[in-house]
């Protein structure tokens, strides 16, 4: 049996041995047992040790340094611990004499894992078909992900997935100061935070990026972290096109895509008549029950996984209506009406029906009258919702 692991100690290829071992289908699935923690690998002189739900075994094993195109890779084989001595020792010195009588089956394990070298194979594209010193280090064409393949194998739908995935982006570019903080706690709960949430996500081209930020030094980090937001801008789904939530352009403009987008052309039409202010101090909530593990289940994820959703939509809201009660001031209807868009969907995702009944109405207001009166409505239920997820989280 084989396993390969990169630089990080991550592992990134299989044999169908191991994975039967395992009792997983493929790679992706391993990966995503590993990252939430339901199969986990203890690497020891002596060997390694695996943990799955039904026990742990330990095995001996012997290590192979490769080198990859992004680096150098490690070949382990994994010895059951009940086979001889002898038998073993026969089997490593076959392969020590002839180390590269390995690598077909090195190159198969890799082409069962076609996500983590899908950059690899359009890297590859890009100098076949270009001169090496014409290749831009900023390449714009879009990265596929293959949202109907995903969203299946995480087992969720196609939609949930796409709104999860615009979450992971708003939750990347609020955490872009923190990668470039100084405070090394700081940044090591950004890097992790968007490793996790690639991983469960089936991003394996962020998480390649995230992982050389993590094993880079502070001084050397300034490239990699702009290559990330410049990796995102460039995903786009199978579903739609890349206009569903991010153009072929830089990862900022993400936010004023989705909160200010048209508004320039829609300000020559509004007049300067401010519908007055609204004053928020004085709102009560307004109570409502709401289960963190009754939503992660209604979605097939893991309940960790969606409280890293809505504390950044917590974030999210006092953003966004902070942007609301400025355009109401300014008697700007439009950008209060995608605000209630923007802030609806989240809130649908995550099942926080109560909010996203409000904002749904707040979309759709067409009589101004109506606006301090729903707007309220919706910080009452918000503030609810974020007294118990303050409380749960204690």
């Amino acid at each position: 049996m084989y396993y390969i692991v990169n630089h990080t100690q991550h592992i990134i290829a299989a044999d169908n041995s191991l994975l039967d071992l395992l009792s997983v289908d493929n790679i992706d699935e391993l990966y995503t047992k590993i990252a939430l923690g339901d199969i986990n690998f203890t690497p020891s002189d002596e060997g390694v040790t695996i943990t799955t739900a039904n026990g742990t075994e330990s095995y001996q094993t012997q290590s192979h340094i490769l080198s990859g195109m992004l680096g150098n890779i490690t070949l382990v084989e994994i010895y059951p611990s009940e086979e001889s001595t002898e038998s073993t020792k026969d089997e490593i010195s076959i392969i020590d004499d002839e180390p590269f009588d390995l690598m077909s089956d090195i190159e198969e394990m890799i082409e069962e894992e076609p996500a983590v070298e899908e950059p690899i194979i359009e890297e590859t594209i890009v100098k076949e078909t270009a001169p090496a010193e014409e290749e831009p280090k900023d390449d714009t064409s879009p990265i596929v992900v293959d949202i109907e393949s995903i969203s299946q194998d995480i087992g969720i739908s196609t939609d949930d997935y796409n709104n999860f995935l615009n979450e992971y982006i708003d939750t990347a570019l609020t955490l872009e100061e923190d990668l470039g903080s100084e405070e090394e706690e700081k940044r090591s709960n950004a890097i992790s935070t968007l490793s996790h949430l690639s991983n469960v996500l089936h991003l394996p081209v962020i998480t390649n990026i995230i992982e050389q930020i993590e094993d880079t030094s502070f001084d050397d980090q300034d490239a990699l972290v702009k290559s990330l937001y410049a990796t995102l801008a460039r995903l786009t789904t199978t579903q739609t096109d890349t206009s569903n939530f991010l153009k072929e352009e830089s990862v900022p403009t993400v936010e004023k895509d989705i909160t200010t987008e048209s508004i320039p052309t829609v300000e020559e039409d509004i007049t300067t008549e401010s519908f007055g202010t609204i004053d928020l101090s004085d709102v009560k909530p307004i109570h409502f029950d709401f289960q963190m593990e009754a939503a992660a289940s209604d979605l097939s994820l893991p309940v960790e996984l969606i409280e890293e959703f809505v504390n950044d939509f917590l974030a999210q809201a006092h953003v966004e209506t902070d942007k609301m009660l400025k355009a109401y001031e300014k008697g700007d209807l439009d950008t209060i009406q995608k605000i209630g868009h923007l802030l609806k969907g989240t809130a649908s995702n995550l099942r926080i029906n109560p909010l996203a009944d409000t904002l749904y109405e707040i979309q759709f207001c067409e009589d101004s009258d109506n606006l301090e009166k729903l707007i309220k409505e919706y910080w009452a239920h918000f503030l609810s919702f974020e007294t118990q997820i303050n409380l749960t989280s204690k």
